[in-house]
């Protein structure tokens, strides 16, 4: 989608009209449901459908949807698009990262279930050829064919389906920002939403906006993000109020890193918060990087742990028996 929205933020930034700019990005080609909804959102625009109104009609994707009608309700679409887009290039440069860091040990987690089904048949032929010995196995095999009877049974896969969906309406109702909160990605998550929105309210507060419409259009940007959209509007609330913008980044730590407090006092007493919010962008930017290296750097080896401990648990369970076989009959 970055790409997408980079070349429509470039030719409006042209002074192309947006629905020109869309037929010369589309450039012809309707062969995916995207650049076909963006053809239809520029034939709104032509027959003069107010922009956020063709967006909802247009069926564009989510996401893209979204970053378009926060960019029009700004009320300076192309350079607010424009910082939109730089962060959706952030974004998407980190997830990147990411899958090229972990592209390895993701593979070998794909073989999981190959591994799985290799120790189902194996304890299936365990117990038809040591239950006929009449001998009591070890305990560690034991519990490789319990594990496979398990595995084998629709109630198991029933019971983990149900539990993941009673989990994610639970955390959604009652913890929606329990993502940002994990170790390490977490971290990541966070720095990612942070610098969206502090992108957004340096360009707002530099404009003149006053810091709870700030906010409330920040918010808009994101409805896919329930817990920061929840803060943000709590903080507009806040800000409407007369709280002053050091004590709102004190006040919603998720919003805000808290080492951003003293540059925004400082920049209270200049009147300079958003050169400072663009500071943070730039700490921000720098830091997480470091960050999405810390988690491939434990992620890794936690991966190959959790292989190599399966692997290990298998051919234990496999070869005590064996073992038990042949000193028996050795006897």
């Amino acid at each position: 989608m970055y790409e997408t929205m980079l070349l429509i933020s470039q030719a409006v930034r042209s002074n192309l009209p947006l629905g020109e700019a869309i037929r010369l990005l589309v450039n012809g080609d309707t062969k995916n449901r995207t650049n076909r909804s963006l053809l239809r959102f520029a034939l709104l625009l032509d027959e003069g459908v107010e922009p956020v109104v063709a967006v909802r009609k247009a069926n564009l994707p989510h996401r893209l949807a979204v970053l378009l009608e926060t960019a029009f309700k700004s009320g300076n679409f192309p350079d607010y698009f424009a910082e939109l887009t730089e962060t959706e290039r952030n974004r998407s440069q980190t997830f990147q990262t990411l899958s090229n860091l972990l592209a390895y040990p993701l593979l070998l987690c794909a073989f999981m279930p190959v591994i799985l089904g290799l120790m189902v048949l194996i304890a299936h032929q365990f117990e038809i050829v040591f239950w006929d010995f009449d001998w009591e196995l070890p305990a560690i095999t034991l519990m490789m064919i319990t594990l496979s009877h398990t595995m084998l049974q629709p109630l198991t896969y029933i019971i983990l389906l149900g539990g993941m969906i009673i989990f994610i309406l639970l955390q959604q109702l009652f913890f929606p920002s329990f993502w940002f909160y994990i170790p390490i990605l977490g971290s990541l998550f966070r720095s990612l939403a942070s610098q969206k929105l502090l992108r957004q309210l340096s360009f707002s507060l530099n404009r003149g906006l006053p810091t709870d419409q700030a906010l409330k259009l920040a918010a808009g940007s994101f409805l896919m993000n329930r817990a920061y959209r929840k803060n943000c509007l709590r903080a507009a609330a806040w800000a409407k109020e007369g709280t002053q913008f050091s004590l709102l980044v004190s006040f919603f730590p998720l919003l805000f890193p808290q080492w951003l407090i003293p540059f925004i006092q400082t920049a209270e007493k200049k009147n300079a918060i958003p050169s400072a919010l663009k500071h943070g962008v730039d700490i921000l930017e720098k830091d997480q990087s470091g960050i999405a290296f810390l988690f491939a750097l434990f992620f890794v080896p936690f991966i190959y742990f959790i292989l190599l401990s399966f692997l290990i648990f298998v051919v234990i369970a496999m070869f005590l028996p064996f073992i038990k076989l042949v000193t028996a009959l050795s006897g």
